[in-house]
């Protein structure tokens, strides 16, 4: 950035370009968007945080709890340098350029990579706590994640799996490929699509054979509530999940590819162990 293009900013904060560098605070972490916010409220104390997402509050199951007390951040320039962070972390928070403008400004900015399967959760985490100075926390969840992983692997037999059906309050569902199926596959389980990706709930063929097993999800925020039309909410499809051995689980289980998808294959393993799935 050209210093009279960065003179504007400058002035923002006091004429300070050492910006990273809070003295009431060192190692100072914002967070500029929901996957953003569970890595920093996962990983970084919260003496550290000077201010999460106000994505954050829709993130019932994980992030809206720790969160509570913690300054909201909009994903604005004048807004972050104004908190004098040194770290902010994002995964798509922020204008295109944002991450360019704050580096000349001195603060790092870590950007986040999606993991689309079990396998490359460990390195992630691993990977954005050494660059945040919070890289024993990240060994401990990354050591619980392997170890739901690691025993739901040990339970798998070479008997056909269960069908599991995943639902959606907007009537999407997923079959073969991604991060999801990941999690359907590790845990025992075939996923009712096997068409690859995203697509439709199967509503006549769940009434003409209902799956073995249901997986629901983002049921629990408002963000994604389904109107009264969906599909989900039709009453042979509430009668069929009634019936069904089912395992509901808060959207920020499965939304952002991080050690919280080591609970839902926790889960979905002891939803196995305790009731009757047979395909």
């Amino acid at each position: 950035m050209k210093i009279a293009a960065a003179l504007p900013l400058l002035l923002l904060t006091g004429c300070a370009p050492a910006i990273g560098k809070a003295p009431q605070m060192q190692g100072g972490v914002v967070s500029l968007d929901y996957c953003a916010d569970q890595m920093v409220l996962g990983l970084v104390p919260r003496t550290r945080i000077l201010a999460v997402s106000p994505e954050a509050s829709s993130d019932a199951g994980f992030s809206k709890p720790r969160a509570a007390g913690i300054p909201r951040v909009r994903p604005a320039l004048e807004e972050i340098i104004r908190l004098r962070p040194d770290f902010v972390v994002r995964l798509y928070g922020g204008s295109p350029g944002i991450d360019r403008q704050l580096a000349a400004l001195g603060v790092h900015v870590v950007q986040l990579q999606p993991a689309d399967t079990l396998d490359a959760i460990p390195a992630e985490v691993a990977r954005v706590g050494a660059l945040i100075d919070a890289s024993a926390r990240a060994a401990q969840l990354t050591s619980e994640f392997r170890r739901n992983v690691r025993s739901a692997r040990g339970m798998m037999t070479s008997a056909q799996p269960p069908r599991l059906l995943y639902m959606t309050p907007g009537d999407v569902t997923t079959g073969p490929g991604g991060l999801i199926a990941d999690i359907i596959a590790t845990s025992g389980f075939q996923s009712v699509r096997d068409a690859p990706g995203w697509g439709s709930l199967p509503v006549e063929a769940m009434v003409r054979r209902p799956p073995d097993a249901i997986l629901r999800a983002f049921f629990d925020s408002p963000r994604y509530r389904q109107d009264h039309w969906a599909a989900s909410g039709h009453p042979h499809l509430q009668h069929i999940v009634s019936q069904t051995p089912t395992v509901t689980l808060s959207g920020g289980t499965l939304a952002c590819g991080n050690w919280l998808a080591g609970d839902a294959v926790r889960q979905l393993v002891a939803m196995r162990a305790r009731t009757d799935v047979t395909p």
